[in-house]
């Protein structure tokens, strides 16, 4: 990408944007049988498309021909997020009628956990033949080796076992009807709006985290170090799966929020101590930490909140009403970098975070389960 802050906020942006924007129109569009195991595998078939398009587009288009790579590498991040997004509340619908309340937390912390200890021994392997076969191999082999792995992933999640019925068929019209939904969501006071807040609150702490690459190369930081860098976030992952799910299950998602908040405010402090590799790779763990909230926690929270009936519908409309902030905030990020500087950045989301525990403490029951109707 040429070192470009620009180009690696607007990457960023195309990831969040797909992932969040199409969920409450798939959560319409689609029944509620799409909540069925099999089904949920057959709906993420269209998001394996996107690695293996950039994958294949390293190995045929030639090295010399940088731009059209980038363009293919973003089309393929476009593609595989939009995929995913069209999956994410058939896959939570699927998980909440499939594993009790009880212990969901501690289930989205392990699934997160395997899958931070898988990423820091990928991004191990793939910083290595990234340095060895570059632009010749090593980025095509990164690409291309994910698919199997994606699609062992999706045969496991056949053996699930539904113990509920699906959730609520949406009624008739209810897709022409979801910005209404979305516009009443909004102005009602309680737990969802909250909850809406603190991810809108997370997001914005979050954006500058893609980066710390670029502010790092800029200062001059030794290539080498960045073998620390790489593993560290995905590690922060998987301490952050683990305690997030423990703390969610046995604290309330509250906790789990100014946890996670801590990591993040903590990471845009740490890197600015780059005079060795121990603080950065601290940030990055930090960073690695607060990203694992998005799946655990929040994932948590919507099911909780939106009980079995709802919970399709509840988690599109909850991540459809973040999609525009998960595209602006990291273009802004990228933006406010190249004009004004990266300690106003970090400074700015490290604000966020401050908000972020002024909320948390203004509403003390926000974990509480709410009352049967």
């Amino acid at each position: 990408m040429g070192g470009s802050s620009t180009l690696a906020g607007l990457l960023a942006a195309l990831f969040g944007a797909g992932l969040t924007l199409p969920q409450v129109f798939s959560a319409l569009a689609l029944p509620p049988r799409f909540t069925d195991p099999p089904r949920v595998v057959m709906i993420h078939l269209p998001a394996l498309l996107g690695p293996l398009m950039v994958g294949l587009g390293f190995v045929f288009i030639p090295s010399n021909n940088p731009s059209g790579r980038l363009v293919l590498l973003l089309t393929g991040f476009a593609l595989f997020s939009l995929g995913i997004g069209v999956v994410v509340p058939h896959w939570v619908g699927c998980v909440g009628r499939c594993i009790p309340e009880r212990i969901r937390g501690r289930y989205f912390g392990s699934c997160f956990f395997a899958s931070g200890f898988c990423a820091t021994l990928s991004g191990a392997l793939g910083s290595g033949w990234v340095d060895q076969g570059g632009l010749q191999w090593g980025y095509a082999l990164c690409f291309l080796l994910a698919v199997p792995f994606m699609l062992s992933s999706l045969l496991v999640m056949l053996l699930f076992k539904p113990m509920t019925g699906p959730p609520r068929t949406p009624p008739p019209g209810a897709i022409w009807d979801s910005f209404h939904l979305m516009n009443r969501k909004l102005r009602e006071p309680g737990p969802f709006r909250v909850g809406l807040a603190l991810v809108l609150l997370m997001t914005l702490l979050s954006a500058p985290g893609n980066l710390f690459t670029v502010y790092l190369l800029e200062k001059g930081v030794e290539p080498t170090w960045f073998r620390f860098f790489t593993p560290a976030m995905p590690l922060g992952a998987m301490i952050g799966a683990f305690c997030l799910g423990w703390i969610s299950d046995h604290k309330g998602f509250r906790a789990a929020y100014a946890a996670a908040f801590s990591a993040g405010s903590a990471a845009m402090a740490l890197v600015f101590f780059w005079g060795n590799p121990i603080a950065p790779s601290l940030a990055f763990a930090g960073f690695g930490f607060l990203n694992t909230a998005f799946p655990v926690v929040n994932l948590v929270m919507i099911l909780k909140l939106a009980g079995h009936q709802e919970s399709t519908v509840q988690q599109g409309l909850f991540n459809t009403l973040m999609s525009p902030w998960s595209l602006l905030a990291p273009i802004l990020a990228g933006w406010l970098a190249a004009r004004a500087g990266y300690p106003w950045v970090f400074g700015a989301a490290g604000f966020c975070g401050l908000m972020a525990f002024g909320l948390l403490l203004k509403n003390p029951g926000f974990d509480k389960k709410p009352k049967k109707r």
